[in-house]
């Protein structure tokens, strides 16, 4: 029985003391030997929200906000088809896939392929080795996934995560001249200016459509 007055617990004569020390000791115990570790596990795995610059971790926006800002500005079916894959494939490299879209849509006008790379090229990307300016030298993807697969792969690349598959000739070029840089690639405003493209407004590019996104 308990006596109420002293805290102490009776049990065959002994009295046992339950007190707060004990109960964490118990704990720490627990902790040591692994008992808790599931827990420690989970946590470990959950991906904070990326920051507004940056290019790795979860996505800000979601597939579905993505897809009505996509829709608003009249994007054409290669996009739409290829935005779900872009939310399937880029968190498995721990890409934000919403930062890739983005991109897509300034590479190939939400889709509209006005320049030499045509569908399912999602982002401009180039054969392996030295080549030129000609439509001829841009990657053909076959469907939607190919061209999204390749985009992450290619972004992979740059900043120095692991690939979906076996990646394209592209990808070893482009990992090799990041490489010799001296540092990968973090964030939006890194890719202009001669890295991704020579364009000096490219990111700035990305990032507005990114803002855009946030209020579709």
């Amino acid at each position: 029985m308990e006596n109420v007055r002293t805290g102490l617990v009776y049990e065959g004569g002994l009295a046992l003391a339950v007190t707060t020390s004990a109960v964490l000791l118990a704990v720490a115990c627990l902790l040591s030997v692994g008992v808790l570790a599931p827990d420690a596990e989970a946590r470990s795995k959950v991906t904070s929200v990326r920051g507004a610059d940056s290019i790795l971790g979860e996505p800000r926006y979601t597939e579905a906000q993505v897809t009505r800002y996509a829709k608003s500005k009249g994007a054409t079916v290669y996009m739409l088809r290829a935005i779900p894959h872009y939310y399937d494939l880029a968190p498995k490299v721990g890409i934000a896939p919403d930062v890739l879209v983005a991109q897509s849509m300034v590479e190939t006008g939400y889709g509209r392929y006005g320049g030499d790379a045509k569908p399912w090229n999602m982002a401009g990307i180039k054969k392996g080795g030295s080549v030129g300016d000609e439509p001829r030298d841009f990657e053909r993807p076959k469907n939607a996934y190919q061209g999204v697969r390749m985009h992450v792969n290619h972004m992979a690349a740059y900043t120095n995560r692991k690939t979906v598959g076996k990646p394209h000739d592209r990808y070893y070029d482009a990992k090799s001249a990041q490489g010799s840089r001296g540092y990968w690639v973090r964030r939006v405003s890194q890719l202009g200016g001669g890295i991704w493209a020579v364009d000096p407004e490219y990111s700035g590019k990305i990032q507005r459509i990114l803002d855009e996104m946030s209020r579709a």
